[in-house]
This record gives C-alpha cells, sequence and structure tokens, in this order.
C-alpha cells in the first residue's frame, strides 16, 4: 500500500524545513511528499532545495497566488498523486517518528481518520531556536521538553507513545470531522467527492470534505492521541469572519441536503 503526504504551504521556509526534517524521522518512510505551494513565492522552493540531502521523495508544485488558494494547490496535488492513501497536512505541522506508520495501521475502508486537533509550540519560541535536532532525537515530542516552553498548555495524555493508552483515550474522545492539518483518506473516496472545494475560504474548508465523504458513506475515525503532530504556532491576520460564517453556512447546508460534489473543482468522480 502506498501512502502520499499532501503538505499544504505559502511561503513560510523556516518552518518547511522542520517540517521536512520531521518526515526525515519517520520509522515507516511515506512513499511520496508532495509540497503544494499557493503562490510561486521563493522560500518554499529554497526550503524544499535545502532538505534534498535528506533523502525525502519530494516533489514540488506551485500555481498563482490569487488570495486563499489552499484548496485549489490541494486539489492539484490530489491530481498528481500516486499513494492509495492521502495523508493531509501543512507546512506548520511537524510530525512524530510514528506519523505514517500510525496512519498506515489504523486507516481502514469505509473510513476516513483525523488526528488531533492543535499542539502548538508557542511562536516565540520555535522563531527563536532551530528545533532540527530535538525533532531528529524526538525530544521535541516529550511532554517534559515541551511543557518547559513557556506558554505551553497541552495535556500530557496528548503526547502519550503507549499504544492502549492512546486507543483508550481516543475512544473517550470521538469526532467524525475531517482536518485539514492532520487528516488521511483513501484517494478513490476523495476522487468519488471531487475533492476540496475551491470557492471556499479560511475557515471551515477542511471540514466540508468530511462532510461530503460522511454523504456517500465514508465514517470519520478520530484519533486524537494516536497520531501526533506539532503546530508551529502563528498569528492569523488572514481570518475574515464574515466569509467564515459564509463557509459554515455552506457546510450546513451540505450535511442536511447530502451535497456530496463541492461547488468549484477540477475533480469529478475521476477512477484510481
Amino acid at each position: 500500500m502506498k501512502i502520499t503526504v499532501i503538505i499544504s504551504a505559502h511561503k513560510k521556509r523556516r518552518e518547511m524545513e522542520f517540517v521536512l526534517t520531521g518526515y526525515a524521522a519517520q520509522t515507516r518512510m511515506p512513499d511520496e511528499i508532495i509540497v503544494s505551494q499557493d503562490g510561486e513565492f521563493p522560500e518554499i522552493a529554497e526550503a524544499v532545495e535545502n532538505c534534498r540531502h535528506l533523502g525525502l521523495p519530494l516533489i514540488h508544485l506551485t500555481q498563482e497566488h490569487r488570495g486563499f488558494g489552499k484548496c485549489r494547490a490541494l486539489n492539484k496535488a490530489i491530481l498528481q498523486a500516486s499513494g492509495d492513501l492521502l495523508l493531509f497536512t501543512d507546512g506548520d505541522c511537524i510530525p512524530r517518528d510514528d506519523f505514517v506508520d500510525t496512519y498506515l495501521r489504523l486507516s481502514r475502508p469505509g473510513a476516513f481518520l483525523a488526528g488531533g486537533s492543535h499542539i502548538s509550540v508557542p511562536e516565540a519560541y520555535h522563531l527563536n531556536n532551530d528545533l532540527r535536532p530535538a525533532i531528529l532525537d524526538q525530544r521535541l515530542f516529550d511532554y517534559g521538553f515541551l511543557s518547559a516552553i513557556p506558554g505551553f498548555d497541552k495535556s500530557r495524555n496528548r503526547l502519550l507513545r503507549n499504544p492502549r493508552l492512546r486507543r483508550f483515550y481516543d475512544f473517550l474522545s470521538p469526532r467524525n470531522a475531517f482536518s485539514g492539518a492532520n487528516s488521511c483518506a483513501w484517494r478513490h473516496d476523495v476522487l468519488e467527492v471531487g475533492g476540496f472545494d475551491e470557492s471556499m475560504a479560511y475557515g471551515g474548508e477542511d471540514l466540508n470534505i468530511g462532510l461530503r465523504l460522511n454523504n456517500i458513506g465514508v465514517r470519520g475515525v478520530r484519533a486524537r492521541h494516536s497520531i501526533v503532530s506539532l503546530h508551529l504556532d502563528h498569528g492569523r491576520g488572514y481570518y475574515d469572519a464574515a466569509l467564515h460564517q459564509a463557509n459554515q453556512d455552506w457546510n450546513k447546508e451540505v450535511r442536511s441536503r447530502g451535497h456530496v460534489f463541492p461547488r468549484v473543482s477540477p475533480i469529478r468522480q475521476l477512477k484510481p
């Protein structure tokens, strides 16, 4: 079984280098890593080139930047991906060393998997420290290491290594929701629902594809404690409350009326 990691990117070079270092530390290397960039800013190309020595199976895609283009970039990557499983994440989310392996072990037909919500590394810390040594030796994922960082506020239970404890806490926190920063779905399911809705702005666009997957009978399974990545925290000056509300309204309609296809997407029931 092949797995493709699809990383959405914009123009954060330093963060992307940390993220790619995380994939170099995986116990099970992805078969393909597609860095799909909204825009043609040079910072991401520099990050990819700086990480070539890590031996990662990297593909870098770009597109013209026309406002919020994450969904366009993701669809472009979906059409190029060769994996049976598509693992979606962001260019500021560092995977723990068992990230890919856990997705592969827990994936089942008829379901998509969603990892936990953000475990954030405070911005003041990651901007002023080279995280690569702590990523490679996995210290960065130790609760003792993270809890010493001013501003870190997550529970120890979000960083468990014991498989039985992780699954126990997953059972206690079920949620059928797709997360664009930490989710995995079968490529044929993603194609069947037409990929991401390119008409949507930031805020709830990832939930939308999960709802449409639900509408074809694909359930969401949350593995909040089993699938761990760290988010490099940042401000959100691009957030627009009105556009977010419009996304929420569309998601309510998708849920209530059972829509399968997005309003705008180049993907239409393509076969794997």
